[in-house]
């Protein structure tokens, strides 16, 4: 999705402001989300039950949607281009 303000809704509909106090210790404060906030399926889109969140460190955080964001330039997908995740 190439859509940076509903990106931002997506993520704030599904991530709370902070960390619970056990992640903070651990320094897991941010917030990682499935499916993507950069995608039309993230935020509320599914049901709950199809959705999930984990705290996990910023580095860890950014440097997977740095590979993310490579990962869709190499194989040029645009806009609505249907893919899927295999974890």
């Amino acid at each position: 999705m190439i859509n940076k303000t509903q990106e931002d809704k997506n993520r704030k509909a599904v991530c709370p402001r902070t960390a619970p106090p056990d992640m903070q210790r651990a320094g897991r404060t941010s917030c990682d989300e499935y499916p993507f906030a950069s995608t039309y399926e993230g935020g509320t889109h599914l049901p709950a039950s199809q959705r999930e969140i984990t705290w996990v460190k910023v580095s860890e955080n950014e440097a997977e949607g740095g590979r993310i964001t490579a990962w869709r330039g190499q194989m040029h997908v645009m806009d609505h281009d249907p893919f899927y995740v295999i974890a």
